[in-house]
This record gives C-alpha cells, structure tokens and sequence, in this order.
C-alpha cells in the first residue's frame, strides 16, 4: 500500500531557445502566457531578465513555465548573450536588434532552486507537458530613445500617460535615494543675532533628477525598464517624484525666533514641519521636514532664519546633519489602477519622417517649433497611442495617425518644412487665417455643395484596441435628435486600432461624428489672386460668396494647385470647418465587459480528517486493512472531501506535510454540498438546508460528513428543501449551528495513501486546480490533522437514554442508563446504523465502562464510580447512594478494545431535580 506503480503518466519538455522582438527596445513591461495573466519583471545580479516561475499555469494536467527571459534590447553595444554563446560560439550580438534569450535557472539558487528541484534542475527552460509552445504575448516599450538608441526627441512630451481605471493612480512602486545637504551659514560655536541658513543638495553629489533616477533604478526590484547606467540617465522617465528635506540635530531654542520657508523656484507640497523632542528647557533635539515636488524641477530647498541672543555659544548648534531624501513613484504596470503610458502620435509622425529605416528626411527638413506645438497639444489631450507595425507603406502609417487625431501633415510651400496641422478650433491664431475678396474669384470657377444630402450619418459604430482585457473591442456614438429626425439609424464605422482605451476612442469619435452628422458645404474655386499663392494645405480662410450666403463662411483648405508657367491661377478645393468644441445630444452604447481570460482558481471548502475504519475498509478491503491493522494498530490515512468551488474546477490535489513540506498526495473530486438554514440540536432527523447542490445524485445511506459528525442520507424533499438523514453514525449526534456545510461523501473521498501513525501531526491543504493553473499553497486554508488510530479504536454506545430520554436536563428518581451497542467489524457492509438505531452484537473484545462523576452547586468532583457494564446493556444507580451536597451529575459511557478506547464517548450532564425524594430529610421552619 502507498507504493508508487512506476507507470509513465506523462512528459516534461524543456528547450533552450532566442526569440527576435524587432528593433531597438527600451524595456519590457511583461509578458503573458496564453492569456493566463501578466507576469512582471524581476530583477536579478544587474541584469534585465524575467524570471517565471509557475509549474501550473496552464493547469494541473499541462504544466506551466519555469526558467529565466534574458533580455537584450537592441543597443548598439549590446553584450552577447552567455547561455546563448554556449551553444552557438561564434554568435552575434545582434546590434539593433531586441531579443529574448530563454533559459534554465539551476545557476541562480536559491527561492528559484527550489521549483527547479520539482520540474528536473535544468540549463533549459521547463516548457510544460504538453510538448508545443502557446501564445505569447509580449508587452515591450520604445517611447523615450529612437530606433538607434539615442534620446527620443523633445522626450518631455513623448510619453502620453492615461489611466486604465478612469480613476487616480496608485503610484506603489516607489523607493529612496539618499543624498547629504549642504547647510549655508550653518554655525557651531559662535554669539549669534539674526542667523540665516540655505539648505540645499549637496554639490558634490549628484543632484541631477534623471540620472539619480537611474542609479536608483539599477538596484531596485522595481527597477525601471531601461538598462542604462547613471551616464545615460538622459532616457530615465518618470511617472512622478517628490523630494524631502530633512534636518537633525541638537540647538539651544530659547530666546530665539525661527522664521523657515523655501528657497526661490521649489515646489513645496505641504506644511513645512518642525519637531522638537528630547532635551531639557534650553538645548532640545529638533527635525525639519518638507515635502517638494520634483516632477518637473530638480530645484528645491528650505531657507531659514533664526533670530534672537545666545549667550552660551558652547551649546549653539551640535550634531547637525542635513539630508536631501527622493522618492519615486512610476509605473506603468498592466491593470491594477496604475497608468499606462502611450506615445505621443507628433513623436511617431516624426520618426516616420526622420529615421533611415522610413521616410529618412533630414531633421532639418521638420518645422521644430510646430512639431512641439503639436506635440505639447496631444500632450494636454492625452491621446497616446500604441502599435506594433509589420509592414506598412509610411505614407499609409502618417496617415492613419493623422486619423487618430484629426490631424494633417503638409509641407509648408513657403519654407519647405513639414509641418502639422490639428484639426482644432483655436489652432490658428486670429491673424493667420486667410481674407479673400469676392471679386477675386474668378467668375464661373465656384462650385459647392452640401455634405451628406442625402445621407446624412447620425451614429458611428467605433472599433478600438481594450489593452485592458487584450481584445478588440467596439461601442457605438449616436446622435439621437438626428436620429429621431430620420426616424431610423444611419451608421457609419471608424477604426482606431492604435487607441489602446476607450477614452480616447470615445474622444475622437465624439468629433468624427460632428463632422458626419453635419450638414457642411464643400467645393472647390479658381482665383488669380497673387496672395492665394502663399497659402498653404490646411489653411483656412474667410470665404465669401453673396449668391449662396450673408458675410463669410470658414472653411479649410483641403488641397491647393498652381497654375503652370503660362497661368499663375490657383485652383483650391474647401470645405467647411466644423467646430471641435460645442455639445451634441449623443449617447453613448458599449457592450458589458467580457472577461475572456480564463477563471483564476479560488480556494473551496473542504473536510480533511483520519479516515474512519469503514471508509478503509471500502477503499483498501477488509482483509487488507485487517493486515495492516494487525501488524500495527496504530495506524492511519489521511483523506479529504471538498465543495466545488468554480465551475471550470473538475477536481482538487491534496497536499500533505508531515514535516518535510507539502507534497501532492491524492486527487480530490469534488461531492455535492448543502448549508443547514438552521442550528439544529442532538435529535433533530429532518431539518430545511440551502445552496443545495445535485442531491438527486447521491445514493440514499450514503454518508453526510458535518463538522464532527457522520449523518446517513434518506431523503431530500425539493419543494420543502427538508433533508431527513440518520444522526450519528458511527459516534455520537453533535449540535450544529447554522450555515454549517453538509458534504454528501458517497464515493467521492480521496485518500492519501501514506501510512501514518498515532500521536502524528499533519498539515493539509486542498488545492483547487482548473485548466488556468492551482490555486497557490499559500492561498489555501491549512487543516492540521492529528492521528489518534481512529481505524483499531471500537465505535462507541449507541442510543443511549438517562431514565427513557435522551439527555435529560432534570433527574428525579434513581439513575437507569440504557443504550445499543455497536460492532465496527460487523458494520462493514448493508445498511449504515444510525445512532438511534437498535443494538447489534458488540465486537469481540470490547468492554463497555459507565463511569458517574457527582458535582456539588460550585462544580467541586464530590465522588467518581466507575462499573464495567459489559455484561448487559443497563444499569441502575440508586439515588440513595448519592452524596449528600451532589446537584449535579456527569454521565461518561465509552468502549475499550485492547486498551484502545473509543473516540466519541457519551458524556452528559444531569441536574438533580429540587424535588428529589429521600434519603434527603427536609426540615421546614416557619417563622411568624
């Protein structure tokens, strides 16, 4: 029993293999496997590796993955992998080129050796059991440096940070640098009147806000996702800090006046705080605490100003420190709360442009100061965006970004340079929107008409990337008094594939709507003016035309053409501007969210206890059993029976632990449950449950494990939801209060097959498992077991009644104590006994003992008899033979079998009755 078949249930893969990102990187966010949650980076020996262990996560049958992600991010100096280099020696670094290394983690010990030891310690990274790769998906990042590694442009604005909640930020990962302050003025021993201090950074260490950030970083478990050293702190990007100052020491306080604020140009956050403590009356122990906001400043510091006459300069100022403290705060990690941070579509637009791998124009050929125009404005509006491009024509690519926006790029005919244009309504200043006379358009050249005649769009239908829950995802905008005008839906889609949130979506939709549920004019006109030479693509102008309309309409520029060199017209196509501010009557309808990921595992409830002797002996047989008990007695099995928790949950592990940590010992299959929906006391057969589950399914006289007590199932009425059982199987009816759980055991309890001793202790966790993973030991309630040979020990009396009832409260007359007995070798087969069932013959070997235990009013043991009653199944004691001072009596009626008692003994307590009967003599004395 207990011995392992040696049969082959299955295969560990392992490999040792790179996998090629693309071009240059500048971290990794995480990495998810099959859609079974993200797994973070973890830092290790000051390099940038992931480090994944989880041998469950694709669920108990298909393994998981364990091993180490090295990560290269395309730098130009990049170093050659190692484990790489050991089985390609004369590999490359591949400049320019990010890539993920994946390995063994034998070598790095440790938490991580551990898990090694139980998926075979390995130099290669342990892929599952089911011998083919899944989907990966990788969250990488290059926002702040450019695809050959240098500083982004205007990196300030490159990263656009947007929340995937709606709410505030919980900026958790945090850390400090510490750094010493220099204290200006600062005095040790001298007569002072009107003493002044500047408290700052020291010089000589370094103070610059980026590349603290970076030294930080490298030493940090919240590291950030850069490999660059202090040097290149330049490409260190912060979500937010602040910095602190802190001043200690020891000053004499009396007489004098303090006057503290900060230096010019900080930011001060809160109060600036001054604590004294310690000392006595004169000379006191101080601290000076400020809080600065560093997220666009490194300046900060405090000034102070003390005024008054010491006269004791001995005791001036002594032990005086100053320290400059950072903190950081930064994310972005995937949905918890914290933000994600999205490229400004200005920096894309202009990579496009400038990099040798797309359009390589000379940066001299991009208009700077517009570019941050653009830059700072999508910047405010928060419309980052995200992609990953295979392949696509960069003209294709500006202007789907350009889409995303409501945006166009042209090159301005006067200086040559690209330049952007948002689609905005205060983008051009007053003096640079364009006037042209009616008579300046040529006659007969004007042509116009309205926009959605016929057709006119009052619902956009819009398709976005959820980043949230890695899908595409779709809502609808509705502008519903057009819709009630027409009297129907008239639907049109936009796509926003490179929106990560719906917030952005919802923002330009909200816009692209306007425009396509307005009923705006378009057309085109010729004109020799010589001024509309200089226009350009986009510009707008103050168009007039008396015939069709009063004053002057604004309108856009759309394209613009000059006349060859024999004509010097200017034929320009327009179309009306529609304001991008101002409200519509829009609705808005987006699906419920779908969790597509699967169910996580979550704990259950369940039952582990020693198995009892009839569950033995219909597990393992009765002559095995006998064996077994035979050579020791002492012996015995843990088991365990639970409630399904989830649906997608077929089953759960029992795991032990008798000392040298938990291992898997048994498959558990889950039984049907029910709650009682009320306490219910020793006697009580029939009684109303809730949460019922498939009780049709059970076996009538099936057994009903409740807390300390084995019920036997009879019956179930759906209607009424009244359960009758038997009480009291094998032992004694216990009193339960409500929502106690019912576990209908049937053939459902799992047995761990390791032999186990009396007085042993045990430790067991259930573990529920479903095809995303086990639920983690840690996460799992502990049962400590406690084996007592429960399988040797006889059961105890039966049906036991004090004077014809069951635990009586009062006693009156002489005690008469009845009950059945019970054969645990007998009681193997047929129908289970209940307690209140008959008596059968009592196993060989077993004596059954009364013992009576008489108390006085203040619970003080007056007297014990204890009476070997095998011999019948009643016994009498005499009220004569009672103590005089007893009122109370405690009945204990057990069985014993070669030394081995019984586990539930009947024990009750009894009150004697006041009106009890001689040989009690009561004198009454009555006092007039």
């Amino acid at each position: 029993m207990g011995g392992s078949s040696g049969q082959v249930i299955g295969y560990r893969h392992y490999a040792k293999f790179a996998l090629f990102i693309g071009n240059t990187i500048e971290g990794i966010h995480a990495i998810n496997i099959d859609k079974r949650g993200w797994v973070r980076k973890l830092f290790n020996d000051h390099r940038f590796i992931f480090t994944m262990v989880d041998k469950n996560l694709f669920g108990e049958t298909e393994g998981g993955y364990v091993g180490t992600i090295d990560i290269r991010f395309g730098l130009d100096d990049q170093a050659v992998n190692e484990d790489w280099k050991k089985e390609v020696p004369l590999i490359s670094s591949y400049p320019y080129q990010s890539y993920l290394v994946f390995r063994g983690i034998r070598e790095h010990g440790g938490w991580v050796a551990d898990i090694a030891n139980e998926v075979g310690a390995t130099e290669y990274f342990y892929l599952g059991n089911s011998g083919y790769m899944k989907e990966m998906l990788l969250w990488p990042k290059r926002i702040h440096i450019r695809n050959d590694g240098r500083e982004q442009w205007y990196d300030a604005k490159s990263e656009v940070v947007t929340y995937n909640t709606g709410s505030e930020p919980n900026l958790q990962y945090s850390g400090a640098c510490v750094h010493n302050a220099y204290l200006d003025g600062f005095q040790t021993s001298t007569y002072i009147e009107n003493l002044h201090w500047t408290i700052h950074p020291d010089p000589n260490s370094n103070k610059d806000m980026g590349s603290v950030g970076a030294s930080y970083r490298q030493n940090s478990p919240f590291n950030s996702d850069f490999p660059y050293s202090t040097a290149s702190a330049k490409y260190v990007s912060q979500i937010n800090s602040k910095g602190k100052v802190k001043v200690t020491g020891r000053v004499v306080v009396a007489g004098q006046t303090w006057n503290i604020y900060p230096v010019e140009g900080s930011d001060l956050i809160d109060e600036i705080s001054v604590t004294f403590y310690e000392g006595n009356e004169t000379t006191k122990h101080y601290l000076i605490e400020a809080w600065f906001d560093l997220t666009n400043t490194d300046k900060f510091g405090l000034q102070v100003d003390v005024s008054g006459n010491v006269e004791d300069p001995t005791h001036l100022y002594k032990d005086l420190s100053a320290q400059i403290i950072w903190n950081y705060f930064y994310g972005p990690y995937p949905y918890d709360g914290t933000p994600s941070g999205d490229m400004n579509p200005i920096h894309k637009i202009r990579e496009i442009l400038t990099d040798d791998t797309a359009m390589n124009k000379p940066e001299t050929s991009v208009n700077d100061a517009n570019f941050m125009k653009a830059a700072d404005w999508i910047f405010d509006e928060g419309l980052g965006i995200s992609w990953s491009i295979t392949e696509k024509s960069c003209m294709d690519a500006i202007n789907e970004l350009c889409y995303h926006i409501e945006a166009g790029i042209r090159v301005n005919r006067q200086t040559g340079l690209y330049e952007m244009v948002l689609f905005r309504d205060d983008w051009f200043e007053e003096d640079e929107i364009h006037s042209i006379p009616e008579n300046k358009i040529k006659k007969g050249s004007m042509q116009y008409e309205i926009t959605n005649a016929d057709e006119v769009i009052n619902q956009v239908n819009v398709n976005y990337y959820d980043r949230q829950n890695i899908k595409n995802s779709s809502f609808s905008i509705s502008e519903s008094g057009l819709i009630q005008t027409l009297g129907r839906v008239n639907a049109e889609t936009v796509d926003f594939p490179y929106f990560m949130n719906m917030r952005n979506a919802e923002i330009v939709a909200n816009w692209k709507l306007k425009i396509l549920s307005t009923g705006v004019l378009k057309g085109s006109f010729t004109t020799g003016w010589r001024e509309a030479r200089k226009w350009n693509r986009y510009d707008l102008i103050r168009l007039p035309w008396s015939k069709r309309w009063v004053g002057t309409i604004l309108v856009r520029i759309m394209s613009i053409k000059l006349g060859g060199p024999t004509s010097n017209e200017v034929s320009i196509e327009w179309v009306e501007v529609v304001p991008s501010t101002g409200m519509m009557n829009t609705t808005i309808v987006a699906d419920d969210p779908v969790n597509t990921q699967p169910e996580v595992p979550k704990p259950c409830n369940a039952k582990v206890f020693e198995l009892p002797y009839f569950e033995a002996v219909q597990a393992f047989g009765e002559r095995e059993v006998g064996i077994e008990l035979t050579d020791n007695p002492e012996i015995g099995y843990l088991c365990a029976i639970a409630e399904k928790p989830q649906n997608n949950s077929l089953s759960a592990a029992l795991y032990a632990d008798s000392g040298s940590g938990f291992e898997r010992v048994a498959t558990v299959n889950y039984c049907e449950t029910a709650y009682l929906d009320q306490a219910i006391d020793r006697i009580s057969g029939s009684f109303v449950v809730k949460n019922v589950g498939n009780i049709a399914s059970i076996r009538i006289g099936s057994q009903v494990f409740i807390n300390d007590e084995t019920m036997v199932y009879q019956s179930y009425d759906a209607q009424t939801k009244v359960l009758n059982v038997k009480r009291g199987a094998f032992g004694v009816p216990q009193i339960h209060v409500a929502n106690s759980i019912l576990y209908f055991a049937d053939d459902f309890i799992a047995v761990d097959q390791t032999l186990y001793v009396d007085g042993e202790t045990v430790d067991a966790k259930v573990l529920t498992t479903t095809p995303s993973g086990v639920l983690a030991l840690s996460d799992a309630a502990t049962h400590e077991v406690e084996f007592n040979a429960r399988a040797i020990r006889p059961y105890p009396p039966a049906n036991v009644k004090i004077n014809g009832e069951y635990w009586p409260a009062e006693l009156e007359t002489d005690l008469i104590i009845t009950w059945a007995d019970r054969n645990r070798v007998q009681q193997t087969g047929g129908e289970i006994l209940g307690w209140f069932d008959g008596g059968v013959t009592i196993e060989a070997g077993v004596t059954t003992h009364l013992t009576l235990i008489q108390f006085d009013e203040n619970e003080v043991e007056l007297e014990t008899v204890s009476v070997n009653v095998s011999a019948a199944n009643t016994y009498t004691y005499p009220m004569s033979a009672l103590e005089v001072d007893t009122r109370t009596i405690r009945v204990e009626l057990k069985t014993v079998c070669d030394g081995y008692e019984c586990l539930n003994p009947f024990i009750h307590t009894v009150e004697l009755s006041q009106f009890f009967s001689a040989p009690y003599n009561l004198i009454v004395e009555y006092v007039e």
